[in-house]
């Protein structure tokens, strides 16, 4: 059936050039023009919408590469060592909690609790610090952690009490000896400024983690 274009009283209509066979009466069928413009543009505009988040979605997507993508502000050794003191702070949270999970003694678990929350605290500021000068944080711990991680896990009460305590000492003293390094070389203020700021609560945490070992290893004795 072919259609054609009229006007009736300056009305547009699209009307058949056949009759129908019921009535005999021409098949009319109105359209205004200026509602197929209206709809054309509403198409259009929605269609305009489309594109606009499609290309906002690509620049957020841009923006967070060239982000994972940006290169470190900090010297190489700076980077290093807020890798390190990030490895440090997960795998004494991990320990911690497992201590507390299992140790059946109160000073054990009270000490445990206090290096989660502190390391917890310590890591949050790290974190802040490494992702300002494009640091990322290690995807998993050194091959030393994990170990220490499953030597706790496979000991239980006295013996996992006094690992605990051991490991919390070597740990920190070797933490402190990495932080009084960093203090020597460091060239960005912020890291001088974190290293300095923790130094007091590491110092803290191995005397407190020394007078413990002193007790679990005097009980052993008697």
């Amino acid at each position: 059936m072919a259609l054609e274009v009229r006007q009736h009283r300056g009305v547009p209509y699209v009307r058949s050039n056949k009759l129908d066979p019921f009535d005999s009466y021409p098949l009319l069928f109105p359209v205004p023009v200026t509602l197929m413009r209206i709809t054309r543009q509403v198409l259009y505009f929605f269609l305009a919408i489309v594109a606009l988040s499609v290309a906002a979605c690509n620049r957020g997507t841009d923006v967070e590469a060239a982000r994972e993508k940006r290169q470190p502000t900090v010297t190489p050794a700076e980077q290093e060592f807020l890798m390190k003191a990030a490895d440090a702070n997960l795998s004494k949270i991990d320990v911690a909690r497992l201590a507390m999970h299992k140790s059946q003694n109160p000073d054990v678990k009270d000490f445990a609790n206090m290096i989660q929350s502190d390391d917890a605290s310590a890591l949050e500021d790290l974190t802040d610090l490494m992702n300002d000068k494009g640091v990322s944080l290690p995807n998993t711990l050194s091959p030393e952690m994990k170990t220490e991680i499953e030597t706790m896990t496979a000991l239980s009460g006295a013996e996992l009490d006094r690992e605990f305590a051991n490991m919390m000492v070597a740990q920190h003293e070797k933490e402190i000896g990495m932080y009084h390094d960093q203090l020597e070389i460091a060239q960005t203020p912020d890291v001088r400024k974190y290293a300095e700021d923790l130094l007091p609560r590491l110092e803290m945490h191995l005397e407190k983690a020394q007078r413990l070992q002193s007790k679990l290893f005097g009980e052993t004795r008697k």
